[in-house]
């Protein structure tokens, strides 16, 4: 803690959305979500591109009286538009995206085989699109089925030669698509990554914290499982920073949220939560093994870290287990209370919040009297 601290501002539900704003509705929400949702806006769009291109085809087809072409075409746009609905149902946008793979791969072979060269020009697209619609396992078995089918049909080319060319080109198309596909996966990963990590010491930040909280306060409110909430504080930070320089404050951050992590379970989360606090999600953990594990890891930073000077790090810990229908703000309040006791106590030690009764108009960020 650095002298005064300014008051927090705590979340108050999911951090997927700003602080009092309400769910879009109608078309807005319909433009929100999608854009939220690259996979639910990349499958609508071509779903309603297939329509838009194919349907005056089909209509055309039944003017001039084939029927048939005219009935196929059709079929072909109710079943991408079946998809695109299918898309919009909670959590079925990755089963859609293979089932538009499938329907349009499908779509291609009938064309194709039907009417022979003028039906591959459709391929190329499909070969591309294949891989933005569904996992690059699956893109690529269905372009091998389209190549080998098509390859192998003997009304489909005038000669081998034209069949060679189109195999070539087919299989310097997937391969491209492939490419794209697996480099646009490790930047959306990468951006993931640095939206949800803290840069300095790769612990998960705010954000990730805001949005975790919701789905911890949903899960307990369906399963009443324990979980308990720690604060933890480096001691006496900003005489660290002041004495040998923030590179090496820096790097006791790097230092400590590393032993964090080399003795905290699997299922445990921990966040930067600003400066030199860090939050620590316990999941199915209540008071009293919490604070066994918290000790046990208050006494692993003092024993394992040390200041340049050769002095012991030490922090300081506040925690608090969720009660039945509490807020994530006072979860947090009651837990920033227990820091609070465990600052003014003495420091390097762990403070519960069961263990005392704190005012609740007092609770909020009383930490400005306390002085590193």
């Amino acid at each position: 803690m650095n002298g005064s601290s300014p008051q927090r501002s705590f979340p108050q539900g999911s951090g997927q959305r700003a602080r009092g704003d309400a769910p879009l509705g109608g078309w807005r929400g319909a433009i929100n979500r999608a854009t939220e949702d690259p996979q639910l806006g990349l499958i609508s769009f071509f779903a309603a591109l297939i329509a838009l291109i194919v349907l005056p085809f089909s209509i055309y087809r039944f003017a001039q009286g084939q029927v048939g072409v005219g009935i196929i075409d059709a079929l072909i746009v109710i079943a991408v538009s079946a998809v695109g609905f299918v898309a919009w149902r909670p959590g079925q946008a990755a089963r859609a995206g293979l089932l538009m793979a499938i329907v349009t791969t499908g779509s291609c072979l009938v064309v194709s085989l039907l009417f022979a060269r003028h039906g591959l020009l459709w391929s190329y697209a499909v070969l591309t699109t294949n891989f933005l619609m569904t996992s690059r396992r699956m893109a690529m078995i269905a372009n091998v089925t389209v190549l080998a089918i098509l390859g192998r049909h003997p009304e489909v080319f005038a000669n081998h030669v034209e069949r060679v060319v189109f195999l070539s080109s087919g299989v310097l198309v997937s391969l491209c698509a492939f490419i794209f596909s697996l480099q646009s996966t490790r930047q959306r990963q990468a951006l993931e990554h640095m939206a949800i990590h803290d840069p300095l010491t790769q612990a998960m930040n705010r954000r990730a914290f805001d949005i975790d909280l919701a789905t911890t306060l949903q899960t307990h409110q369906l399963s009443r499982s324990p979980c308990t909430l720690a604060i933890i504080d480096l001691d006496h930070f900003k005489s660290v920073n002041d004495t040998f320089g923030h590179e090496v404050g820096d790097e006791l951050l790097v230092e400590m949220v590393r032993t964090l992590r080399i003795h905290q379970r699997e299922q445990d989360r921990l966040y930067r939560f600003g400066g030199e606090e860090f939050i620590l999600l316990v999941p199915d953990t209540g008071a009293h093994g919490a604070q066994h594990a918290l000790e046990g890891l208050r006494e692993t930073i003092f024993q394992t870290l040390r200041r340049p000077d050769g002095q012991p790090v030490s922090v300081s810990i506040g925690a608090a287990t969720l009660e039945p229908g509490e807020r994530g703000a006072f979860w947090l309040t009651r837990a920033d209370a227990a820091l609070y006791r465990a600052k003014n106590g003495g420091r390097n030690r762990v403070m519960m919040a069961n263990q005392f009764d704190p005012p609740v108009d007092q609770a909020i960020d009383r930490r400005g009297a306390v002085h590193d």
